[in-house]
């Protein structure tokens, strides 16, 4: 079974380069361009792994991980963002994030993080 990545990002620049690293590595994504759609995804659908921003149109990324790893406390979610310090870094950590990365970031530090907490996706 292959597994699903859901990408809450609100630039189209990111959220496609993600989309491409990760669909060549052997993974279905789903993208949602906002905090709103992305939790309404993170509802309807099975992921294996969530990355959020942490500056979104309509949210805030961390009360999103939040409100996401409260309901699914087993979902691994990752923290990204262009605008991270040690105190955002450890807010996510505390509220549930598997990780936090600073963009720009390289392909293999998100698929590394994904790695240790996903299994590996089948054909």
């Amino acid at each position: 079974m292959t597994e699903t990545i859901l990408i809450i990002d609100d630039e189209p620049s990111v959220s496609d380069a993600l989309k491409l690293v990760l669909e060549a590595n052997g993974y279905d994504v789903t993208v949602a361009d906002n905090g709103r759609d992305g939790l309404a995804e993170s509802r309807k659908q099975r992921f294996a792994f969530v990355i959020v921003d942490l500056f979104l149109t309509d949210a805030y990324g961390l009360d999103l991980l939040k409100d996401i790893h409260q309901e699914q406390p087993q979902l691994p979610i990752l923290l990204i963002t262009g605008h991270g310090s040690p105190e955002v870094f450890a807010s996510a950590r505390n509220l549930g994030a598997v990780g936090a990365l600073s963009k720009p970031f390289q392909p293999a530090e998100i698929l590394a993080i994904i790695t240790q907490n996903v299994a590996q996706p089948g054909p």
